[in-house]
């Protein structure tokens, strides 16, 4: 049975407050929900229209009616399996080692987001850095979006001037995404750089610029102003992978 306060405490982390406030965020969808178990998150609880597998015989469900789960729901069609889980803590830790950081810098729409973190993984790159003003990984859209992704990369929120020290005092080098810049295929890829995507509208900031060496995909800018920052990433990422294959 769907209590009150657990409907309350759901719909309530539509919000970004709210989800930094609790530590928890929401996942819907069988295969989703699955993965996220798979990969160690710990579930606050799972809601439920239907009998679950095994595999969640350990986690706390609740059977809800359809009915039920049309008020808990984030999306338009309701899936019949909604968890509410702990957002794991971030560290930098991992990053220190890592051979391609991607970094969003306040990249707005939840739907570039989601996409751009599930290309990162395909592509092996599993750290992302988010610069301040970014949307929050954690939303329910994004979450959505990502198809899993959250599950497999590490990711970590700091300001602008905090990314910037990181990366000097850890001799990261930075790579930014520019309409003026080195074309992608003649570009040289090497170990600890730094891949900055930029907001929709303005793209990178101008700080990034002035540090760091800029890559472009060539293209008829007098037909077309610009791609996507999602398909401007995962082309870009998909440049990094060709140049790293054994």
């Amino acid at each position: 049975m769907l209590t009150k306060n657990s409907e309350k405490l759901v719909r309530s982390l539509g919000l970004r407050k709210n989800r930094k406030k609790s530590g928890l965020f929401v996942a819907e969808g069988l295969k989703l929900v699955t993965d996220f178990l798979s990969a160690g998150f710990k579930p606050e609880n799972i809601y439920a229209t239907v009998e679950l597998p095994e595999a969640f015989d350990s986690a706390p469900t609740v059977a809800v009616s359809e009915a039920e789960m049309k008020r808990i729901t984030f999306l338009e069609t309701p899936s019949p399996v909604l968890a509410v889980f702990s957002i794991p803590e971030s560290s930098l830790a991992s990053f220190r080692d890592a051979p391609l950081v991607l970094v969003l810098d306040r990249v707005q729409d939840p739907g570039n987001v989601g996409t751009l973190l599930r290309t990162a993984l395909w592509y092996g790159v599993e750290h992302i850095a988010l610069v301040v003003g970014t949307a929050d990984v954690w939303s329910p859209k994004v979450v959505q979006s990502s198809m899993s992704a959250l599950a497999h990369v590490q990711v970590v929120a700091m300001a602008e001037e905090d990314w910037l020290d990181w990366a000097k005092v850890h001799g990261k080098s930075w790579v930014v995404a520019d309409m003026d810049g080195t074309p992608a295929r003649s570009f040289e890829w090497t170990s600890g750089q730094m891949l900055v995507m930029g907001n929709e509208g303005g793209g990178a900031s101008e700080a990034l610029k002035a540090c760091g060496t800029k890559i472009t995909l060539p293209g008829d800018a007098s037909k077309m102003e610009s791609l996507n920052v999602a398909v401007s990433g995962a082309t870009l990422l998909y440049e990094y992978a060709l140049s790293v294959k054994p």
